[in-house]
């Protein structure tokens, strides 16, 4: 990622969300500190409610495509690209159901994510830690077979090439492989762009919420076969929008 572009999103969303801080960060930190006086509900909603207001204030702007795509049965594993730091807050934003999410350990002991891994279904993973991760999926298979969502972004990383895919990991696709469940791959659109000039918000955030990979479709495919499949389909799509 361009670390000028980079100091931009950072330095517009704190500036931007400046007094916001000090309204929600304090609750934020209270369910995170008291979580069994709170249901899931509450603190995912009032999670979603601060990704919101954040994302609002920060004057990024999010459209959502394929949103009829998206099955009415929860247990669902949504695969996306990685292109910028807000494509999670994007997916959040748009996805109308309780959706959890899996990510990299390191990342989750910064102050904001640390409260919001808490308030939200999640799932760490300590990659330098081969039992850490063998563990977590099992988890998220067993979330998936209960009834949960989670989204995942299978590459890993989005600082390679700005707006390029990468190649997805073939481990991430262990869990919904287990658990026989449907695979919603999503094609997030042009983040890399939201401040390409400067400070100035130029770009929507486009998520295109694709046709869903029923069990049936992967079936005796392996997870490198699966993670080629769902990397095709979102690929296939970044080649007709993204310019």
């Amino acid at each position: 990622m361009n670390k000028k572009r980079g100091a931009s999103i950072l330095f517009k969303a704190i500036t931007k969300n400046f007094f916001n801080v000090f309204i929600y960060y304090p609750k934020m930190v209270h369910m995170t500190c008291n979580p069994k006086k709170y249901t899931r509900e509450e603190m995912y909603n009032y999670c979603l409610k601060i990704v919101k207001v954040v994302t609002d204030a920060a004057g990024l702007k999010i459209e959502a495509y394929g949103l009829e795509n998206i099955p009415a049965k929860d247990g669902l594993y949504v695969c996306s690209n990685h292109q910028e730091k807000f494509d999670p807050l994007a997916i959040w934003y748009t996805f109308p159901r309780m959706l959890g999410v899996i990510l990299d350990d390191i990342v989750t002991h910064r102050p904001f994510i640390r409260e919001l891994c808490h308030l939200v279904p999640s799932k760490k993973l300590i990659k330098r830690n081969t039992h850490s991760v063998v563990k977590a999926y099992s988890e998220i298979t067993k979330a998936l077979k209960s009834g949960e969502n989670y989204m995942i972004f299978p590459e890993g990383g989005y600082e390679k090439v700005d707006g390029k895919l990468e190649d997805f990991h073939a481990g991430s696709f262990k869990s919904p492989q287990r658990a026989h469940c449907p695979i919603l791959p999503v094609a997030v659109i042009d983040s890399y762009k939201i401040f390409d000039k400067g400070y100035k918000t130029t770009n929507p955030i486009q998520v295109h919420y694709l046709k869903p990979i029923a069990p049936e479709e992967y079936e005796g495919m392996t997870t490198a076969e699966i993670a080629a499949l769902v990397k095709s389909r979102i690929q296939a799509h970044l080649d007709i929008y993204q310019k």
